[in-house]
């Protein structure tokens, strides 16, 4: 059974047809006769109106005064810029869209062509307009229709050339593929993060509707009809604000009808009517502030989901409607602005918190729903988390009882039992499920009750302090666990000292939970005034802070210094028998050298501590997920790559099986495949990947941390690699800029900008390329001079630049230096060291010394074809050798490898048509 839409919806869907598609629609959706002659009536004011509008009397008119309200209509068959028009896609209040076409270099470019149904007569009306153009042209979003070209004719057309998408509006779309709830919140998050794009462009659509949101037939959402946005410049002046607003009344924000300033918030409005009519099959009504899951019956099911959905359907799609969709919807269309979303971005956060069973923003944050979530994701790990909880602070009151004079440890013991008893009767078994809290809930009631209890002694209050402060670290929760140790630190400080292990415990815990949060210049500062007495220590406190201390010098560029700390802080492990402590800094060691590209001692140590860990038959935990990963980058770094492939899938297997996601070895790995699949030129396999990664990263770790930007470099990696190369150059400014923003001051700064010297001059870009170049070595080189792995890794970057400027001596010279340092630190960077060789013997053969370049090619080419078998670096190679075979008059090699060359998959920008050619030649034995 289908729903009967309301004359309002007929009437509007009519407009944005042409005439005599108008007729074929009646006939299909009106069949009441009656009803069809009150919309033929209203479809015939509307054209009088029109009519009325485009004399020559008032076109003149315009002109005269500058009202930009009309403009003279233009037949199909009309050229306007370079385009031909050719039939109308649309009409609507605001404009016309036409499917038109121009010719270019023998090739026929369709596009759509959105011609403004207002003449822009005026100075300051064509400069505002081409302002917008130029906004929209620096817009670039896979969702967004591509601005193709726009301009102002002579007569005062104002037009915009889009992409042309052929797809159909996201609801139709999803009722006609079947598409359930979780597809269509899947498929809605797409439309959010294009909106949020074009709102960090400072960019407001203000017409959001289905007819301006289509999927595609491969599922691919595409946002058109952003040419009529308007900037929220500060110098936006009041006459262009209160112009003529383009707008559907039915998904306008009221702000919109009370003439007031539009916002990114308006946005959020229309956001929260589409998604409400996406997984309910009716629109909101104006002023409805009724739920999604009261208003939906069975003919708007069967108008959204099919007509086979039974009634039974209706309420299961109730069910998963109330509570937090309800919220959402209610939230993103509040009337005032304030109470929506803050942005398109926030709106999509929050459905996927939704999505993933994380409590919503947009529901009252009571302690008791944020419980029920958890209980939720972790159904039977609640019960052991607060097991545990239980388990450790019991054995720290048995601890208690056993130690000192029995009466005043019996009297400890019965205060810890009490305050036991207290803080876990909130998480009794009487409880219902989702009443239950989370052990961030009782950690938070524990130390709440502990600090305003007087008859607590205060040695047993530092104990609690300390270990509730350890369980909110175990849990993710590092404000908690500051803010824990906060309070017990003066209290610690008055009862003990520098002997004693309360004071060593604080501060160690203190510095592993600033590591966790990045943190690492406070990791210093407070560790190593106390560096001699850690090492002198034979206990897990002193290893963890000398593993602390460790990875903080390592981040910070201090690489020896760091890389010794972690050698001792294992040594001290294995001697004082300490299996786990062992392992942990093993795992640390293996990275580090790994992260230093001493690949061939980072695999080793990582084996040796696989070893370890298999050996003592302990379970799997989130160390071990690291542990795969140093695997697969040594691997990868030395050239196995079956073995590197096989331990990144296996890391990504063990987080999906034994921990919550997003959870942060997954963020890493996920990302490190990615750029494992990029190197190899397996581009269609790695962008999920990698797009993934970076997505899982910036909600994990954040926007602004190394780990997110190293995702961000990868997603320039894959753009570069497939031939865009300024699309991977903008990747690159993404993460420079942060870098800059927050002065941040990590090995990956350097890198971005290496990298994006590297893409600017793949783009001939030279002077820009150089600046970057060399800004990099300066950075990379105060990080720990010039001589190191680092340092050469953007000297490569520097020799491919001097490639392409076609300064092949300097590029020779350049390569010998990155060669002599790789060989020095004796890291085992076989990858790195072959795609050196490769640019040295590019060099050579462009300089006609061809013997030493075939010696080259020859000796890397099967070493190469081992480790890639197919991309861009691959086909360089070998086309390159067939070349330098042809030189040699080594003509039946050179056909083989031709005809190699020629199979092997690249991106077009790599396999120029040229290159194409003389390697077919070459291939017949010519």
């Amino acid at each position: 059974m289908e729903s009967t839409p309301s004359l309002r919806d007929l009437f509007e869907e009519a407009l944005t047809l042409p005439a005599a598609a108008r007729a074929r629609l009646l006939a299909e959706r009106c069949p009441d006769p009656v009803r069809r002659a009150e919309i033929e009536r209203m479809l015939a004011a509307d054209a009088v109106e029109g009519e009325l509008l485009s004399t020559g009397d008032a076109v003149n008119a315009a002109r005269v005064i500058g009202d930009t309200s009309v403009v003279e209509a233009l037949p199909a068959g009309s050229h306007i810029g370079p385009f031909e028009l050719v039939e109308v896609l649309g009409e609507g209040g605001s404009s016309t869209v036409f499917r038109a076409f121009r010719d270019a270099d023998s090739v026929r470019q369709e596009v759509a062509i959105k011609l403004l149904a207002r003449g822009l007569y005026t100075a300051d009306a064509q400069r505002q307009f081409r302002r917008e153009r130029e906004a929209l042209a620096r817009l670039r979003h896979p969702g967004i229709a591509r601005l193709i070209e726009g301009g102002i004719t002579d007569s005062g057309h104002a037009y915009i050339a889009l992409e042309l998408v052929d797809g159909l509006p996201i609801t139709r779309y999803a009722s006609e593929h079947g598409l359930d709830l979780r597809q269509r919140l899947v498929l809605f998050l797409m439309v959010c993060r294009a909106v949020e794009t074009a709102h960090r462009a400072l960019i407001v659509h203000r017409d959001l509707k289905p007819s301006n949101v289509l999927v595609t037939a491969g599922g691919h959402v595409k946002l058109l009809d952003f040419g009529i946005a308007k900037l929220l410049d500060e110098d936006a002046t009041d006459a262009i604000r209160t112009q003529h607003r383009a707008l559907t009344p039915a998904y306008a924000a009221p702000e919109q009808f009370a003439q007031q300033p539009i916002t990114t918030a308006t946005d959020v409005y229309a956001l929260g009517i589409l998604l409400d009519e996406l997984i309910t099959g009716c629109r909101r009504a104006a002023g409805d502030t009724g739920t999604p899951s009261s208003r939906i019956t069975p003919p708007s099911i069967a108008t959204a989901y099919g007509p086979g959905q039974a009634l039974a359907s209706v309420a299961s799609i109730r069910r998963k409607l109330r509570g937090d969709l309800d919220n959402i919807v209610l939230k993103a269309t509040a009337t005032e602005p304030e109470r929506r979303y803050a942005s398109a971005g926030a709106l999509a956060e929050d459905i996927e918190r939704h999505l993933d069973r994380q409590p919503v923003l947009a529901h009252p944050p009571s302690r008791w729903y944020r419980a029920g979530k958890f209980v939720a994701r972790h159904r039977g790990g609640v019960v052991v988390t607060g097991v545990f909880l239980l388990a450790v602070l019991a054995a720290l009151g048995i601890a208690l009882w056993q130690t000192g004079v029995a009466r005043e440890q019996a009297a400890r013991a019965n205060t810890v039992r009490d305050f036991l008893v207290s803080v876990f009767q909130s998480a009794g078994a009487d409880l219902p499920k989702d009443q239950r809290p989370t052990p961030e809930d009782l950690v938070k009631q524990a130390a709440s009750r502990l600090m305003t209890r007087n008859n607590v002694p205060e040695a047993v209050r530092v104990d609690l302090l300390l270990t509730l402060a350890k369980v909110a670290r175990s849990v993710g929760s590092t404000d908690q666990a500051l803010a824990l140790l906060d309070r017990g630190e003066p209290i610690i400080d008055q009862l003990y000292g520098p002997r004693d292990t309360p004071w060593w415990d604080a501060r160690v815990l203190r510095a592993r939970v600033l590591e966790d949060g990045a943190h690492d210049i406070d990791v210093i500062r407070l560790l190593q005034p106390l560096r001699a007495e850690l090492l002198t220590r034979r206990d897990t406190i002193g290893i963890e802070g000398l593993r602390a201390l460790g990875n903080a010098l390592l981040h910070n560029g201090r690489i020896d210094e760091g890389l010794a700390l972690l050698d001792q802080a294992r040594e001290i492990a294995a001697r004082a028998q300490l299996p786990e402590a062992q392992l942990s800094a093993s795992i640390d060691e293996a990275t580090a050298l790994l992260d230093a590209e001493h690949f061939r001692a980072g695999l080793a140590r990582a084996d040796a501590a696989l070893a370890l860990w298999q050996s003592s038959g302990a379970r799997a935990n989130p160390r071990i997920l690291d542990l795969y990963e140093s695997i697969a980058l040594g691997a990868e770094a030395g050239g196995d790559m079956v073995r590197a492939e096989n331990a990144y899938r296996q890391a990504i297997t063990l987080g999906d099986r034994f921990f919550d996601k997003p959870n942060p070895g997954q963020a890493w790995n996920v990302g490190m495949y990615g750029s494992f699949l990029i190197a190899q030129g397996r581009f269609a396999e790695a962008e999920p990947y990698a797009t993934r990664g970076l997505e899982l990263r910036r909600r994990v770790f954040g926007g602004d941390d190394p780990r997110t930007l190293y995702a961000v470099a990868g997603m320039g990696k894959l753009r570069y690699g497939q031939g865009r190369y300024q699309d991977a150059a903008d990747w690159y400014t993404q993460g420079i800029d942060t870098c800059r923003r927050v002065a941040l001051h990590k090995l990956v700064c350097p890198r971005l900008l290496g990298l994006r010297g590297l893409a600017y001059g793949a783009a001939g870009q030279f002077v820009k390329a150089e600046a970057d170049i060399h800004a990099a070595l300066d950075a990379q080189r105060a990080f720990g001079g010039d001589n190191n792995p680092n340092y050469a890794y953007v000297l490569e970057q520097q020799a491919n630049l001097q490639l392409r400027q076609q300064r092949y001596a300097e590029a020779i010279a350049t390569t010998d230096r990155v060669l002599a340092i790789y060989r020095a630190a004796r890291g085992g960077m076989i990858q790195r060291e072959l795609g050196t060789r490769l640019v040295r013997a590019q060099a050579l053969f462009a300089l006609g010394r061809n013997a030493e370049a075939l010696t080259e090619l020859l000796d890397i080419a099967p070493k190469y074809a081992a480790m890639f078998p197919t991309g861009n670096s691959r086909f360089d190679i070998t086309a390159l050798e067939a070349r330098a075979l042809a030189r040699a008059h080594r003509t039946g090699e050179a056909a083989v490898a031709a005809r190699d060359a020629l199979a092997i998959k690249a991106t077009p920008a790599t396999r120029d048509a040229q290159l194409v050619e003389e390697l077919t030649q070459l291939a017949s034995g010519k």
